[in-house]
């Protein structure tokens, strides 16, 4: 793939392309460190923290159309470019799970969460961590590595975090009103470990077609 890519692409255009892979995997990062604080707060420090992840979303949602754009005008195959199309659109969609989140806690007023859930949401920062070094090499996906595997680790132990969250909050008991937002909160981090192996998985599909 990458004596395709350096035929196909001129250097002056090959490198904004990845850039912009870069720069959405970067606003990952930030998106994961901006969904561990609002966490780790009490309701009056979500409401000031979550406008920054509803911007983050929405700087996701422009730069995948601005992959989009200088997809359709590229000459890498057809295939390709719909993987990393979906590639970029799956790094939106975990931004914008982590902004539902944010908005769960802003609107039912959660108090604090169980320890399992906070460190899930460490997995996701690590997660995010892993996809900023992996679009680095997408112009060389052989080199892409055990990212994948390195991600789906994390994916397992997210899922059994949040496990363990839902066992304590159904041990402790309580009223329906009080734990049906905190499930549905864990939910939503649970969609969120789910799209970061997606976006995982992309990047692998990349490096098996290229192998």
């Amino acid at each position: 793939m990458v004596q395709f890519l350096s035929r196909l692409f001129p250097q002056r255009t090959e490198r904004p392309l990845y850039d912009l892979f870069a720069e959405l995997a970067e606003l990952l990062v930030q998106a994961a460190d901006t969904h561990s604080r609002l966490l780790g707060h009490g309701y009056r420090e979500r409401t000031r923290i979550a406008p920054r992840l509803h911007e983050q979303a929405t700087v996701a949602e422009e730069l995948c159309r601005r992959i989009a754009q200088r997809l359709a005008h590229s000459l890498i195959t057809p295939y390709e470019a719909e993987l990393l199309y979906d590639f970029a659109l799956t790094i939106a969609d975990a931004v914008d799970a982590m902004e539902h989140t944010a908005e769960l806690l802003v609107i039912s007023q959660v108090g604090t969460l169980p320890t399992p859930l906070m460190d899930a949401a460490k997995g996701i920062e690590r997660a995010a961590e892993l996809t900023v070094a992996a679009t680095w090499e997408l112009a060389r996906v052989r080199q892409l590595g055990e990212y994948y595997e390195q991600v789906r680790k994390l994916k397992r132990q997210g899922d059994r975090l949040v496990r363990r969250a839902l066992g304590e909050l159904y041990t402790r008991g309580g009223s329906t009103q009080e734990l049906l937002p905190l499930h549905d909160v864990a939910e939503s981090l649970r969609e969120t470990i789910l799209l970061q192996e997606r976006i995982a998985r992309i990047a692998d599909l990349l490096r098996v077609k290229d192998a």
